[in-house]
C-alpha cells in the first residue's frame, strides 16, 4: 500500500519501477476488467504493471447502473449461459464484498399491457432462481392485484395485476473496482494512474514488447519512457479500438451510451428497485433507491463519439422522466427534479455487419490474442472477476504454465473478516467505542468494511477530519485523506467524482465542500495555491457538466 505519508514519493517509486523493471505482463486500462485482470495476475505470482491515463474507474467503471446482477432481461433470449454467470458471480461477489455488493429487492410491475404476463413472469423467476442454484438472498415471490401497493405505493394503480419482488444487488462500482487495484498492489504489481499509453512497442518480429507512456500528472510529470512487459493486456474499455489501432487492428467497438439521472428520495420514495419498461421502446430500466436519493436509468442508444466526451443530453432526460412519470405519476418529475447524472459507455462489441438495435447488442465478451498483446473487449461488471481470469489464462498461454486463479477464495481488502451485516455492524459499533458519531460510523464501516478500523484513530484525533464534508451526508473530511494516502487520488476531481462520490449525491455536486477538499489535498501533496486553483476551476467545469440537466 502506498506510504500514508509520502503519497508523491511512493508515486515517484513507483514510476521508477515501470521505467526500469521488465513486467510478465503490462495491463492497460485501470476499470473494472484491467484492475481485475491485475490482481488476478499477481495473485498467480506474475509481475504486473498497470496504468490508467485518467483514474481508477474513471471510464464506465463509475458510470454503469451500480448493480450486480444476473441479467433477468436475458431469458428472454434464451441467453442462459450468461444468467448462469452473473447470478453465480453475483453470490460470490456478496461473499468476497459484503460492504461493497449488497442485497436489493427488485420489484416486477404487472399491468394488463405487461409482456409477458405475471405466470410467465412468475416462471421466469423460478429459472431465474434455479440457476444460481437458488443462492440468491431470497427466493422470488408474487403478489396479485393491488397487494403491490402495499409495498410500494407511490406506483401507478391502474390495470395493475400484481408483482412480483425478486432479489439483485446494489454496488459501490468505483470502489469495487479500487478494492481490486489496491489489492493488486498488495500482492506487489505496480498500480498507475494518470499514466498515458502513447502507443505499442514491438521487437523486429513484430512482437508486442510493451508500451511507450508518458506521466500526466501535473505534480510530477516527465518525460515519455517505454515500460516493457512479456505480454500486454488491453482493458481499455471504451478505448479499445484506439490502443487496437496501435497494432494495425480494426475497430470492433459498438458502443451504447447509457445515462442515468439522480433525484431526491423525497420525490421519488422507493422500497424497491422498480423495473420499468420505457415508454418509446420498451427496453427495460430501473428505479433505484439509493440512500437519500434515487437513480432513474438507464438509456441504451448508440454513440459514434469521442469516449472521452460523453454527456447526458435533454433528450436523454425526458426519456427517463417520461417512463418515470408513467409508474409513478404523483411524481411528476421534471428536468428541475434533477440533482445530477452521469453518462457513460457500454464497450460492446459487434462483428457482424448489419442493423441491429442498440439493445439487441450482445453483452458477451471475447478475448483476443495475438503475439505479446491480449484484448479484452465486452463484458459486464457483473463477471469481471471471471473475465479477469479467463484473460490471465489467455496470456498464461504465451508465458508458460500458470498457476490457476485463485480469485474466487480471497476477499477485497475490506472484507477480510467479514461475513455480512451483523459483521459491519460490529464494526460501526466499535468505531462508535472510539468517538466516531453513529452516522459516521455507520457510513464508514459500510463504504471501508474493515479498513474503517485503520481509519479511525487518525480521524477521532483531528477534529477538522471529523467534520462532515456535506451537511445533509455522512462523509467526514478525514475520508480525504484516506483518499490521498492509500487510495491513490491525485486530484479533487478523483475525490469528489469517486472516492467521495458528492458530484452525484450532494444538492451542489459537492461545490462547497471541493475548497475543504482542495487545501487538504494540498498540505499532502505540496501543492501550489495556483494548483489549488486550478483544481477548483477543474472539478467546477466537472460539476457543472453533471449539474447541467436541471441548469
Amino acid at each position: 500500500m502506498p506510504d500514508p505519508l509520502q503519497p508523491n514519493a511512493t508515486r515517484e517509486k513507483d514510476l521508477a519501477s515501470l521505467r526500469d523493471r521488465k513486467f510478465d505482463m503490462l495491463v492497460i486500462g485501470g476499470g473494472i476488467t484491467g484492475s481485475g485482470v491485475a490482481r488476478d495476475a499477481a495473485l498467480r505470482g506474475l509481475s504486473v504493471a498497470l496504468v490508467e491515463k485518467d483514474d481508477f474507474a474513471s471510464g464506465t467503471s463509475s458510470k454503469s447502473s451500480k448493480l450486480i446482477h444476473g441479467g433477468l432481461r436475458y431469458l428472454e433470449h434464451a441467453q442462459f449461459r450468461l444468467v448462469f454467470e452473473g447470478t453465480n458471480e453475483r453470490a460470490l461477489l456478496m461473499r468476497l464484498a459484503p460492504h461493497l455488493v449488497k442485497p436489493l429487492p427488485f420489484l416486477l410491475p404487472a399491468y394488463r399491457e405487461s409482456r409477458p404476463g405475471l405466470i410467465k413472469l412468475d416462471v421466469g423467476l423460478w429459472i431465474y432462481d434455479a440457476l444460481c442454484g437458488f443462492s440468491s438472498f431470497k427466493l422470488h415471490k408474487s403478489y396479485r392485484g393491488r397487494k403491490i401497493l402495499e409495498l410500494e405505493p407511490g406506483l401507478r394503480d391502474t390495470e395493475l395485476k400484481g408483482g412480483i419482488v425478486y432479489y439483485d444487488c446494489l454496488t459501490d462500482d468505483a470502489r469495487l473496482t479500487l478494492e481490486n487495484a489496491l489489492d493488486a498492489r498488495s500482492l506487489g504489481a505496480v498500480a498507475v494512474n494518470r499514466v498515458r499509453v502513447r502507443g505499442l512497442t514491438k521487437d523486429g518480429t513484430g512482437r508486442v514488447t510493451g508500451a511507450e507512456v508518458e506521466d500526466v500528472d501535473s505534480s510530477v510529470a516527465g518525460a515519455p519512457f517505454a515500460i516493457r512487459a512479456k505480454v500486454v493486456v488491453n482493458a481499455s474499455g471504451a478505448w479499445t479500438d484506439q490502443v487496437r489501432a496501435w497494432n494495425g487492428a480494426k475497430p470492433i467497438l459498438k458502443p451504447t451510451k447509457g445515462v442515468h439521472l439522480v433525484v431526491d428520495a423525497a420525490r421519488l420514495p422507493l422500497h424497491h428497485a422498480i423495473m420499468m419498461l420505457a415508454r418509446r421502446d420498451h427496453r427495460v430500466m430501473f428505479s433505484i433507491p439509493w440512500g437519500d436519493r434515487t437513480v432513474i436509468g438507464t438509456t441504451d442508444t448508440f454513440f459514434d463519439g469521442n469516449p472521452d466526451k460523453v454527456v447526458a443530453t435533454r433528450d436523454d432526460a425526458e426519456y427517463l422522466l417520461e417512463t418515470a412519470n408513467h409508474y409513478f405519476p404523483a411524481a411528476k418529475l421534471t428536468r428541475a427534479d434533477v440533482l445530477s447524472s452521469w453518462a457513460g459507455l457500454r464497450p460492446l462489441v459487434q462483428f457482424a455487419a448489419g442493423d441491429v438495435d442498440a439493445s439487441d447488442i450482445s453483452r458477451e465478451h471475447y478475448v483476443l490474442d495475438e503475439p505479446g498483446f491480449v484484448t479484452i473487449a465486452g463484458g459486464k461488471l457483473t463477471t469481471y472477476r471471471r473475465i479477469a481470469a479467463e484473460v490471465v489464462d489467455a496470456a498464461g498461454q504465451q508465458l508458460g504454465r500458470v498457476p490457476a486463479s485463485t480469485t474466487a477464495e480471497r476477499s477485497l481488502p475490506g472484507a477480510d473478516g467479514i461475513a455480512g451485516e451483523e459483521e459491519l455492524s460490529d464494526v460501526a459499533e466499535l468505531l462508535q467505542k472510539k468517538g466516531v458519531p453513529a452516522r459516521a460510523a455507520r457510513h464508514l464501516a459500510d463504504t471501508y468494511g474493515v479498513r474503517a478500523q485503520v481509519m479511525a484513530p487518525r480521524i477521532v484525533g483531528d477534529a477538522s477530519a471529523m467534520a462532515p464534508l456535506d451537511p445533509e451526508l455522512a462523509y467526514v473530511a478525514g475520508e480525504v485523506d484516506e483518499a490521498v494516502d492509500q487510495e491513490l487520488a491525485r486530484s479533487v476531481t478523483d475525490v469528489l467524482c469517486r472516492r467521495i462520490p458528492l458530484i452525484l449525491r450532494s444538492r451542489d455536486q459537492g461545490l462547497a465542500a471541493a475548497p475543504v477538499v482542495a487545501e487538504r489535498m494540498a498540505k499532502k501533496l505540496d501543492w501550489s495555491q495556483a494548483r489549488v486553483h486550478e483544481e477548483l476551476d477543474r472539478y467546477g467545469a466537472t460539476a457543472a457538466e453533471a449539474r447541467q440537466l436541471r441548469d
